[in-house]
């Protein structure tokens, strides 16, 4: 007779504290930032295989029977969940990789990557964008300072006039602004801005939160052949996980794909 092995109680309990975490802190994070975010919906369905893994392995438990699902499902549930948390481990820490690099003064231009504007304020992101691109200029004020970022349906103005809206309120002159207000992504936001680098040899700050850093520096050296150097951009400790695992999928995607 074969034994059938009994799942740890322990270990399935934690799998239940998991999936509560999940709604809580996607709740956690709609309330204090905003429900709709992009991909803000993986938390649910983490939390939801979470719950069925509780669920199945608990019926386990209770009866001493084996699993529901056939054996050769099972096996290919785990390789899929260990590449999964192998490969977020690789990508997370090449993304906090990029956190400390550091921008060395009297740069050509910064190029500020928009975020999301609020009919016409700059959502929490952006605002510390801004800031952080004030206080290079306020340090270096030969820097030209382009403001990146077209007007998304849900948004009141394009983010690049929220970024010009928020750094001359900051005492930035408006000759020292340009404006590319046509860009729907990052890589569009690179190009775009380049059209507005009138010296070759200009070296370039890119001006966007630690989370997304490496992939746009990635995207920027793709795009020209400029020297292109990172300025932090803290993120709040509410939205940084979700940012962090978002990044996962983007940094993925630009791999497989060998978009840069």
């Amino acid at each position: 007779m074969t034994r059938v092995h009994t799942p740890s109680k322990i270990v399935n309990l934690l799998f239940l504290l998991a999936a509560i975490a999940c709604v809580a802190y996607y709740v956690a994070l709609g309330v204090t930032v905003r429900f709709g975010q992009s991909l803000d919906f993986m938390w649910l369905v983490f939390a939801f295989l979470f719950l069925a893994r509780f669920l199945l392995v608990g019926h386990m438990i209770r009866t001493g029977q084996p699993s529901l699902l056939p054996g050769a499902l099972v096996k290919l549930i785990h390789i899929g969940f260990g590449l999964f948390v192998a490969s977020l481990i690789v990508i997370e820490a090449i993304i906090v990789s990029a956190f400390s690099a550091a921008a060395p003064g009297d740069l050509d231009y910064i190029i500020v990557l928009g975020a999301k504007v609020n009919g016409t304020q700059p959502g929490g992101a952006l605002r510390n964008r801004i800031t952080t691109a004030g206080e290079y200029w306020k340090e270096n004020n030969d820097t030209y300072i382009i403001a990146s970022g077209g007007k998304g349906a849900d948004e009141g103005i394009s983010e690049a006039q929220c970024i010009y809206n928020g750094l001359t309120a900051r005492g930035v002159p408006a000759e020292s602004i340009l404006l590319e207000d046509k860009s729907t992504s990052t890589a569009e936001n690179m190009a775009f801005s380049m059209r507005l680098v009138e010296k070759p040899d200009a070296k370039i700050g890119i001006v966007t939160n630690n989370f997304h850093l490496y992939r746009a520096l990635k995207i920027a050296r793709k795009t020209a052949d400029n020297e292109f150097y990172a300025i932090n951009v803290p993120t709040s400790l509410i939205s940084f996980p979700h940012y962090m695992l978002r990044e996962y999928f983007g940094v993925l995607y630009g791999l497989v794909t060998g978009r840069w």
